[in-house]
């Protein structure tokens, strides 16, 4: 068996020592989130979520921060890499405390760099990967983080939609798919850009992602019976349309909802841990079938690090 499935079939595991941490936002202060690829899509996730809640916040790649200048106005930075050895988030870390910024550093590796650069770090060891693609830690760091503005019972949702993904996901032919497309509104939208990043990671494949009524201005002209649609709706009649036309030209749509086919609850924005599940289940069989080795992809290492 793989790493990586492991490391997807023990989420529920992870969810379930959520209790263990006691993280809180506060709406006086102004949140800057900083990571590189998985580790940004939660920073752009919680950007979501925190705005709508009243709270403020703002996401930049580490990269960003470490090229310019223009780094936007914040009380504390929090900044995200699974390994703790990006360079790019690093080198972010030290150029916020140069500012006077308060750093907090989360990373799944004692002693990393990043627990060097940041004035507090939550070090979460027992989430640590072994694979190269970032899965069950993405969805602890994301729940714990959401767990800070309102608490959330997790784990008792996650094994049945872990099992629903499983039995949905192994009877899609997916030999028929080589383009992926991820569609969402809001923090759905972080979710689509990591689902699409999943399925390029792990799988090699054309991945594309959107908001879902902007599919029709352009993209679609790409659709074909070859198309894989994975929507992650609100549940709106619009995206239900959407879902009724990519049909019609021949492509075939997995909803991700309340009351579809992977059921997800409706928790306001706060179930998007949950619906990461059937999207790392989804990249790793794409890599099975492809014939990958998903725990290892071309090209990929566990961080990035720049030459000086």
């Amino acid at each position: 068996m793989h790493y990586t499935l492991d490391e997807i079939k023990r989420v529920p595991n992870l969810l379930n020592k959520l209790n263990e941490f006691d993280f809180s936002f506060s709406k006086e202060k102004k949140y800057l989130f900083v990571g590189c690829g998985s580790s940004y899509n939660i920073g752009f996730i919680m950007k979501e979520i925190l705005n709508k809640n009243g709270y403020k916040a703002k996401v930049l790649t580490g990269g960003h921060i470490m090229l310019f200048d223009d780094i936007p106005d914040s009380d504390v930075a929090i900044l995200i890499t699974r390994t703790g050895e990006s360079t790019e988030t690093i080198q972010a870390a030290k150029k916020l405390r140069q500012k006077g910024m308060k750093t907090i550093g989360i990373t799944s590796s004692k002693n990393s760099s990043i627990t060097q650069q940041c004035e507090e770090n939550i070090t979460l060891d027992f989430a640590e990967e072994k694979s190269v693609v970032m899965t069950g830690s993405f969805v602890f760091i994301l729940a714990m983080l959401l767990n800070g503005i309102v608490k959330n019972d997790y784990y008792n949702y996650s094994e049945k939609i872990l099992e629903d993904s499983e039995k949905i996901i192994d009877h899609l032919t997916l030999e028929k798919y080589e383009h992926f497309v991820f569609l969402g509104y809001d923090e759905n939208y972080g979710i689509s850009k990591e689902g699409a990043l999943k399925l390029q990671e792990m799988a090699l494949q054309y991945v594309e992602y959107h908001e879902p009524l902007e599919y029709r201005h352009g993209p679609i002209s790409r659709l074909t019976e070859k198309t894989l649609v994975v929507l992650n709706s609100k549940g709106t009649k619009e995206e239900k349309k959407l879902k009724d036309d990519i049909e019609k030209l021949g492509g075939k749509v997995l909803v991700i909802s309340s009351n579809e086919q992977v059921e997800i609850p409706d928790m306001k924005g706060f179930e998007a841990p949950l619906r990461l599940i059937p999207i790392q289940y989804l990249g790793y069989k794409k890599a099975i079938q492809m014939g990958y080795n998903p725990d290892s992809p071309k090209n990929l290492s566990k961080s990035v690090k720049l030459e000086g």
